[in-house]
Parts: structure tokens; sequence; C-alpha cells
């Protein structure tokens, strides 16, 4: 018995080893993609040039990754999950206004202006960039109406409230102003877009 019991634990340290390796080559390949994106585009940017940047071996890319669009996917949603977090104020007026200002500050990074580009520009014609950009946006939206979940349960929103359709009336405004008018959002838009969903879903 007391056999088995070191051979379990003198793996302990292997595993804990293995996973911070792969900790660290994710956070590798992930500043590299960022900084390459932001640098170079989408476009112009290649698998072996992330690794050399990265320090580290295009196969062990490949592995976790197999082509460029699922490593930028991952990239900008493991970026999107720190700088758009779910807000919960308990005030479902502050949360979507944090969320709001939040989703402008991202906007205006060089890799989400990029990432953006890709996915309007290619999304209608390429079916591997049109999965990406469903599963891109059903995360988002899938995160971010918490926040509408949460507000129905402290009754500042109705039962049966569509958490899909209230993100959408409050964040297409912010991408239609930055990026098609190409104009900035102001606090002044974002407050009157807030009063505007709470006058129509409230």
């Amino acid at each position: 018995m007391n056999g088995k019991i070191m051979a379990t634990d003198n793996t302990l340290p292997q595993r804990i080893t293995s996973q911070g390796r792969g900790e660290k080559l994710i956070a590798a390949v992930h500043a590299a993609t960022l900084t390459l994106l932001e640098e170079r585009g989408y476009d112009a940017m290649e698998i072996p040039e992330i690794a050399e940047r990265a320090g580290v071996n295009k196969t062990s890319i490949y592995r976790r990754w197999p082509t460029k669009s699922e490593l930028v996917l991952d990239v900008a949603l493991a970026r999107m999950r720190i700088d758009v977090p779910v807000f919960d104020t308990g005030n479902f007026q502050h949360d979507l206004t944090a969320l709001l200002k939040a989703i402008v500050t991202i906007l205006k990074a060089p890799f989400a202006s990029e990432l953006l580009r890709v996915l309007m520009s290619r999304g209608i014609n390429d079916p591997t960039i049109r999965a990406l950009n469903t599963k891109f946006w059903e995360e988002r939206f899938s995160t971010s109406a918490q926040i509408v979940e949460k507000a129905i349960q402290r009754k500042e929103l109705a039962i049966g409230t569509d958490a899909r359709l209230l993100l959408e009336f409050a964040a297409s405004p912010l991408y239609f102003r930055w990026l098609v008018l190409a104009k900035p959002v102001t606090d002044e838009d974002i407050e009157q877009i807030v009063r505007l969903v709470m006058r129509t879903f409230s």
C-alpha cells in the first residue's frame, strides 16, 4: 500500500510542472500573436513567425491550435474575458454602463480593429471564419447575458426579457458608430443608450 501511495505522490510534481509549462506556452503564444496582429495584421502573420516571436516550437502551436484563425480566436476570447468581464454592481443600469464602456475601450485597441476587420470582411464568404465568428459572438453574448439574468432576478427587468436581443440593442450603436461612421463613442452616448434600453425593456 505504501508503495502505491509513494508512486502516486511522485507523479504530482511532474503534473504540476507540465501544467506550468503549458500555461507559460499559452501566455507566450498569446502575447506574440497579439503583438504580430497589431504590427503586421492577420493576413501577413503566420504560425512559424508567431512561434519564433514566442520562443516556442511551431509544432507546439499546431498541437493546440491547428490553424491561425483558431489561434487568433482563442487569443481574442482570452483578451475579452479579461477586458470585458461580467460586471455585478447590484444595479443593472450600472452593470450595462460598465459593460458598454469596456466594449468601447477594447474597440480602441489595434488588435480589436484588425480582428473585427477580418470577421466582417471574410465572415460572409469564408466558412471557417464564419464559424469562428459565430463561436466568438456566442461566447460573448452568453457571458454578458448574466447581467440581464441577474437584473431579472432582482426584478429590474421583466421575466422573459430576451437577453440576446437586449444586448444587441445596446451594443450595436457602439460598433456602428466606431466601425462604420468612424466616430468616437462618448460617455454621454453610452448614458443615452442605457436610458433607451431601460425605457424599451423595463
